[in-house]
C-alpha cells in the first residue's frame, strides 16, 4: 500500500534571493527550474513591495509559469519599528494598517492567511501585557476585513518566543493563528514534530530552515543538521494542506551559499525524507 499523495506544498520565498540580487522574473525562473510549488513574498511596508507596478508583475510571471503566490509576510523588524510594533500603543494603528493593506492583497491572490513577524516586539512577557494583546487583536480585525486570518510567526528572541507561548497568545486572541518556523524551533530547543501536534488546528503556515539551539538567525538549509523526516511526518499527521516556504536568508546573507543552492539542497532533503509526490 503506497502513502497517499502529499498535500502540503513545497515553495520559496523571494527574500532567500535578495542577497543574490534576483529579480522577480529571476526567482520565478528560479523556481520553475526548481521545481518548486509557491512563492511567498515579504513585506515591510505594503506601498513598496506590493506596489502596484510590482504585483502587475508577479501577476504575469503567475499566469506565465503557472507557480503561484502562496503567502505574504508582513515582517516587523526592530530597524524599521524601533519603538515597538505590536505592543506599542502609538505603533499599532499603524501595523494594523499595513496588515489590512497586504490582507487585500492576499485576497487578490486568493490566499486565506497572511503571516506576521513581530521582530520588534522583544521578549520579557511582553506579550501578557494589554498594549500586545490589544495589537494583536488590531491585526487580527484588520486582515478580517478582507477574509484573511493572521498566522503569527513565533521566534527567540521576540515576545513571543516560543510554541507555548505562541498557543497561549492564540488562546486569548481569537481567529489567531501560528506560523511555524522550523529553525526557530530548533533555536529554541523544540522538536519542530511536536511543535505541530501541540499547534494542531492553529498552524497557519509552515517556514523550513535549520539552525542549532540557540541561533535563530542561521537559516541554514534544510537537512544540514537535523533529519526534518520526523517533521514531514507530522503535516502528514495534521492534514496540513498549505505551504512550507523555505527561509533561509541568513544562510544566503551570511555567503554560505547562493538562495538558489540553498532552496535546492533543501527540497532535495525534504523529498529524501518524506518520499511523497
Amino acid at each position: 500500500m503506497t502513502d497517499p499523495p502529499r498535500r502540503w506544498r513545497i515553495s520559496d520565498a523571494d527574500w532567500n534571493h535578495w542577497p543574490d540580487g534576483l529579480d522577480d522574473d529571476a526567482i520565478w525562473a528560479a523556481a520553475v527550474a526548481g521545481g518548486l510549488e509557491g512563492i511567498e513574498l515579504g513585506v515591510y511596508r505594503a506601498d513598496d513591495e506590493l506596489a502596484p507596478a510590482r504585483l502587475d508583475r508577479v501577476r504575469r510571471l503567475v499566469e506565465e509559469t503557472g507557480v503561484p503566490v502562496c503567502m505574504l509576510l508582513l515582517s516587523l523588524p526592530v530597524e524599521r519599528w524601533p519603538d515597538g510594533a505590536l505592543s506599542s500603543s502609538t505603533t499599532a494603528q499603524r501595523v494594523a494598517d499595513e496588515a489590512a493593506r497586504t490582507s487585500e492583497v492576499a485576497a487578490t491572490f486568493g490566499l486565506a492567511t497572511i503571516g506576521v513577524w513581530p521582530g520588534a516586539d522583544r521578549p520579557g512577557g511582553a506579550w501578557e501585557r494589554e498594549g500586545l494583546l490589544q495589537g494583536v487583536a488590531k491585526v487580527v480585525e484588520a486582515a478580517a476585513a478582507s477574509g484573511v486570518q493572521v498566522a503569527l510567526e513565533y521566534k527567540p528572541g521576540t515576545a513571543v518566543a516560543t510554541a507555548a507561548e505562541a498557543v497561549a497568545l492564540c488562546d486569548a486572541v481569537p481567529g489567531l493563528g501560528v506560523l511555524v518556523d522550523t529553525g526557530h524551533a530548533y533555536a529554541a530547543g523544540e522538536d519542530p514534530a511536536e511543535v505541530v501536534a501541540l499547534v494542531g488546528e492553529r498552524l497557519g503556515h509552515v517556514h523550513l530552515g535549520d539552525s542549532g539551539e540557540g541561533n535563530a538567525d542561521d537559516d541554514l538549509p534544510v537537512g544540514r543538521l537535523h533529519d526534518f523526516g520526523a517533521f514531514t511526518a507530522a503535516l502528514h499527521d495534521t492534514g496540513y494542506a498549505g505551504a512550507a516556504s523555505f527561509d533561509l536568508f541568513g544562510a544566503v546573507s551570511a555567503g554560505i551559499v547562493t538562495g538558489v543552492e540553498a532552496v535546492a539542497e533543501s527540497r532535495a532533503h525534504l523529498l529524501a525524507v518524506d518520499g511523497r509526490r
